[in-house]
């Protein structure tokens, strides 16, 4: 009999979920980019994947639609095969999709592997009308590429080539110019620049810049943007980088988090329903227990 009810207990946990490993393959984050064409606007968006698991995942697709909130119909939608993940790295795909006129959208973005979801993003957009030129610039970092060109001095150093995305959301900006540092620690910090130039209203570029650095230390990445020597947006590369990690002509992208923005965190899943139906379940059990032995 007590076999019998363990039994059942057991199995109201699995069906519970309370025995069932969370999903370890999460969007942790979604950058989205609109650019004004001539009669309509283009939103780029990313999608930025982590697998924490130590397994690399299934094959994977991305689902994003840019829906009408007051309508909730669908205004774009695509989805693309992104292959799969190594374990324990993070991945990001990006998507364009173009929607007729400003206005607010819901931009819903779905992870799936075999069809089923994974993991959703959800976020509000507002398209503006064309920028007026004469609008100052609204300068943003979005990721930094890096990749590794060349190995020297005995491969004990590598000449790294990086390229930080820039995105003018506003009027055309000054000239600007691109300050990149590797940091090791705070009294071994490598410097470089680039002079951007004038970037326009709505224009996507991406600096570039050479470093020689030692191949085995860690390197933290800072870029900020100035414009008459003054910082207009700074920010750092979201993970430390380990360069002898890195295979030789392989490019690999990081997101920028700029300053003042706050960090992102995965929201921990709450327990719902599931949860309690597992406890009152344990009670149940433990009320049996107890019965039985009190008879004896």
């Amino acid at each position: 009999m007590r076999s019998f009810i363990f039994l059942l207990v057991f199995i109201s946990l699995i069906f519970s979920g309370c025995l069932q490993e969370y999903n370890e393959i999460n969007i942790t984050d979604v950058d989205i980019l609109s650019v004004p064409k001539d009669t309509a606007t283009e939103l780029t968006i990313t999608t930025y994947i982590q697998n924490n698991q130590n397994t690399d995942s299934g094959s994977l697709s991305l689902r994003v639609m840019v829906k009408d909130p007051s309508t909730n119909l669908n205004v774009a939608e695509m989805e693309t095969d992104i292959g799969y993940i190594k374990s324990n790295s993070q991945s990001h795909h990006s998507v364009s999709l173009t929607v007729p006129e400003p206005g607010e959208y819901l931009i819903d973005v779905a992870l799936l592997q075999n069809g089923n979801t994974l993991s959703n993003y959800g976020d509000f957009i507002i398209v503006k009308a064309r920028t007026d030129v004469k609008e100052p610039a609204k300068i943003q970092l979005t990721d930094m590429n890096l990749v590794i060109k060349q190995y020297v001095d005995g491969v004990s150093k590598v000449v790294v080539d990086v390229s930080p995305g820039i995105h003018n959301q506003g009027g055309d900006s000054e000239p600007l110019t691109m300050v990149v540092k590797a940091m090791v620690d705070p009294y071994t910090v490598y410097t470089e620049s680039d002079e951007l130039g004038i970037i326009e209203g709505s224009a996507r570029v991406r600096g570039d810049v050479r470093f020689i650095l030692p191949k085995n230390s860690e390197y933290t990445f800072s870029i900020n943007i100035e414009e008459k020597g003054s910082t207009i947006v700074s920010g750092n590369v979201d993970e430390i980088i380990k360069l002898n990690t890195i295979y030789f002509n392989t490019p690999m992208t990081y997101k920028i988090i700029e300053e003042g923005m706050p960090p992102v965190h995965t929201p921990e899943p709450e327990p719902g329903f599931s949860g309690i139906v597992a406890l009152l379940g344990l009670l149940v059990m433990f009320s049996i227990m107890v019965r039985t032995q009190n008879k004896r």
